[in-house]
């Protein structure tokens, strides 16, 4: 097998890119959301699914490949790219980045609620990704988290939540029987 030239691997990095800014378009136009912030977290989950698909998802015997676990995943992933910010809707802007919002617990919950449904793995998988990004990026946007003290301290809670919803998604995905 031949190796690829830059000049392929730019036009395939650009080409995705490409499709992550058109989808990302198309889903906040879907969810009426005009927020410059919104837009970077769903982008950010867009292309952190996209890596995943690339990296772990394969089309095994009996499975589904990779076109239809992101048709599966991407709304799902958008909702956990959300998902942490409804802090600011139910608890005010003064409680942003509430350590329950902003951790592992929605996407837990969201697992124990749905169990071992093998239709329902790209869903759990798509939300673990979408919340991992929303936490992860918030590390690089310096995540205050509330009633956690200092800036090394916050950003371990958000990405090692985010590692957290990472794993167990993967596990599970790739694990049904447990």
């Amino acid at each position: 097998m031949r190796r690829p030239t830059w000049k392929q691997i730019v036009l395939t990095l650009a080409s995705v890119f490409a499709i992550a800014l058109l989808l990302n378009w198309a889903i906040l136009a879907l969810f009426g959301q005009k927020s410059a912030d919104r837009a970077v977290h769903s982008l950010m989950g867009i292309l952190m699914l996209m890596g995943y698909i690339y990296l772990f998802v394969r089309r095994q015997a009996g499975g589904m490949g990779p076109l239809p676990f992101f048709a599966l995943a991407l709304i799902p992933c958008y909702l956990g790219t959300v998902f942490p910010d409804l802090d600011i809707a139910l608890l005010s802007i003064r409680a942003h980045r509430h350590p329950l919002f902003h951790s592992s617990l929605s996407f837990f919950l969201l697992l124990a609620l749905v169990g071992r449904r093998a239709w329902l793995r790209p869903l759990i998988a798509g939300y673990g990704v979408g919340l991992a990004s929303h936490l992860w990026w918030d590390v690089l946007d310096y995540g205050d988290v509330r009633w956690l003290p200092g800036g090394l301290l916050d950003r371990l809670w958000l990405a090692g939540n985010g590692w957290v919803c990472l794993v167990t998604g993967h596990f599970h995905l790739n694990n049904p029987e447990r």
